[in-house]
């Protein structure tokens, strides 16, 4: 699907998840996955079933244009119904001969007090540095499991694994059902997540940014406006802006 398409929103909200392809370029992606593979510098044997970059936003600007594209934002926008907040962004690794991570879970379900499926509270972004085949450990989604209520399963047969070339961009319904899986083969996995959420939402813990990034960002917003939403500069409450 085109990024920004309506198509795309209208079954983001259907299936809780969406695929864009080529979002970026095979160099880029190329040039990306050297740069974090730097930063996450040498692993160690035998090596652990993730390893993480925190606020890999900070780390190259590269990073912070991929967390800020317009056309994502877009999509986003349409999604929440309002401009999001970037709570959360790192690089990821993901180890060839490594077991999974997580089983099945929503990241949200564990919060108290919000109806998740009726509601979206956070989406998850992922950008493909490297392929990711059968056998690089895929996420798997169960599509529309988003909307399911809380006490209801996911069924096991609509299981989909998300097979992505280098540069794709796969977003996800925070509540969806989803989980990792083994990396059985040759080749880490590496990849570019951000979490986005409704304004009113905190960052991370662990993940707050750096104040003089902040100020950078502040100082921007005066020429791009949708700054001052994505990294909370503004008060989300405020009735004129």
């Amino acid at each position: 699907m085109t990024l920004g398409t309506e198509a795309f929103v209208q079954s983001f909200r259907a299936e809780g998840f969406g695929v864009v392809s080529s979002a970026i370029d095979p160099d880029t992606a190329l040039s990306l996955s050297q740069c974090l593979t730097a930063l996450l510098g040498p692993a160690p044997h035998p090596p652990p079933p993730q390893r993480l970059v925190p606020r890999i936003v900070e780390r190259d600007e590269r990073f912070a244009e991929l967390a800020e594209a317009r056309p994502l934002l877009q999509i986003l926008d349409s999604v929440f119904g309002t401009a999001p907040r970037l709570i959360c962004s790192y690089g990821h690794e993901k180890a060839a001969g490594t077991a999974s991570h997580t089983g099945i879970h929503s990241d949200v379900a564990h919060l108290p007090g919000v109806p998740h499926h009726l509601s979206t509270l956070m989406v998850k972004v992922m950008y493909a540095l490297t392929p990711v085949g059968s056998s690089d450990g895929p996420t798997v989604v169960y599509p529309g499991t988003h909307r399911l209520p809380p006490e209801q399963t996911a069924d096991a047969t609509t299981a989909h694994q998300v097979q992505l070339d280098a540069g794709d961009l796969l977003l996800f319904h925070a509540n969806i059902k989803h989980s990792a899986t083994a990396n059985i083969g040759t080749r880490a996995r590496l990849s570019m997540w951000s979490v986005y959420a409704l304004p009113w939402m905190r960052v991370f813990t662990g993940y707050e940014f750096d104040a003089a990034y902040l100020d950078e960002r502040q100082a921007r917003s005066t020429t791009e406006p949708r700054l001052a939403d994505l990294y909370g500069l503004r008060d989300p409450y405020a009735t004129v802006r």
